[in-house]
């Protein structure tokens, strides 16, 4: 089972990942890389990050979001948690 589940889902001109799991070194902050650069790929940088169900995030799951953040702010976009 994977790390880190990230479900996708619009609410007007913003998505929202929905993140369940662990945001932690290897496959939960790959997970995180790659669902955000697919969101910027397809032109939708505004984004909300829905961490409800986030249960533990080490420091390299702190340098993805921080990451994250900057991509989608280098695009124009804006992203909050």
């Amino acid at each position: 089972m994977a790390e880190l589940n990230i479900s996708e889902r619009q609410a007007g001109d913003v998505t929202i990942l929905d993140l369940e799991g662990k945001v932690t070194i290897g496959e939960g902050s790959v997970a995180l890389r790659t669902a955000v650069r697919n969101l910027i790929a397809g032109g939708r940088t505004k984004v909300l990050l829905n961490m409800a169900s986030v249960s533990y995030c080490d420091s390299s799951g702190i340098g993805e979001l921080v990451s994250s953040f900057s991509s989608i702010q280098r695009e124009g976009g804006s992203m909050k948690l």
